[in-house]
């Protein structure tokens, strides 16, 4: 119950910085090219940094164990979203794609920090780099990109990268300098703020009216927001042995709205990007109710 009260009043709060991206778009102060360096601010900059601090702690049996069971449960987590989506949109791909991939990372990841603590991201670095991966083959593999599958592509992915960087400084029997872990910490500490406003700009684009009205919408954010994670509370039922924190983690990372880079990858497959991007918004306002019933019930 606690926990979910914590949630509720961070969804809140990070709301009103979603207010404050929607003003900055509906004023015209910020252009969609200011919105898409802002995004690359947060890809290349701020999200590989929130990783790699959660690998900055001492490599201990324990933490070890941990580590490889949130691999496993958030491989298997996954597996569930991924299985799901294929099952009910399996002739619909910007739905498919939606429902199976959750935002993570950019909503995700500020909303464990904020609940559980800086600490349980190291808990879900893995299911974001898996997540990652997933989106940068089979996602566009089911929009229509046959070539998706590139191992060299997935290698430049900025949060792969990130992850594979933290797990050398985890293992690796070395100490950073202050100033580095200082300075990895300052840009992490951005990411809830920078996350949020860019899904206002995003807001700010769409027609309301097109958003509230669309059934596929309503459908995809059902899936992805209730089915999906209830499944998921299900799933980590059957590992009773499981830590509270990584639990907790798991659920909020499968729990959160359709990732808001749907609207990117249709774009880019020549598909209806606006009508993506609707799945995002509708999905990221109905999240306030829905990610806080989730947590409470698991």
């Amino acid at each position: 119950m606690e926990e979910a009260l914590i949630l509720l009043r961070q969804l809140i709060t990070m709301f009103l910085y979603v207010g404050v991206g929607w003003c900055l778009r509906r004023f015209r102060l910020v252009t969609q090219e200011n919105s898409s360096a802002l995004s690359n601010l947060l890809l290349y900059a701020i999200l590989p940094c929130v990783i790699v601090q959660s690998f900055l702690r001492e490599a201990t049996p324990q933490a070890t164990q941990n580590l490889l069971w949130s691999l496993l449960l958030s491989a298997l987590a996954l597996g569930v979203s991924v299985g799901v989506s294929a099952l009910l949109f399996w002739k619909k791909p910007a739905s498919n794609f939606g429902s199976a991939f959750s935002n993570a990372g950019f909503m995700g990841i500020p909303l464990i920090t904020a609940v559980v603590g800086e600490g349980a991201v190291f808990y879900i670095a893995g299911f974001v780099a898996l997540l990652n991966i997933l989106q940068w083959t089979y996602g566009q593999a089911i929009l229509g990109d046959a070539q998706a599958a590139k191992p060299l592509g997935v290698l430049k992915n900025p949060l792969v990268i990130a992850f594979a960087v933290g797990l050398l400084l985890y293992f690796l029997p070395i100490t950073l300098p202050v100033i580095f872990t200082n300075a990895v910490s300052s840009v992490a500490a951005c990411n809830a703020p920078v996350a949020m406003v860019i899904l206002g700009v995003l807001l700010g684009n769409i027609s309301p009216k097109r958003m509230f009205l669309s059934k596929e919408a309503w459908l995809v954010s059902g899936v992805r927001l209730l089915l999906i994670p209830l499944l998921t509370v299900l799933l980590l039922k059957a590992f009773p042995g499981v830590p509270g924190e990584m639990r907790a983690a798991l659920i909020i990372a499968a729990a959160a709205p359709v990732g808001s880079n749907l609207a990117v990858y249709v774009q880019r497959q020549g598909g209806d990007s606006q009508a993506a991007a609707g799945m995002v918004c509708l999905s990221t306002i109905l999240s306030i109710i829905t990610m806080p019933l989730v947590l409470l019930v698991s």
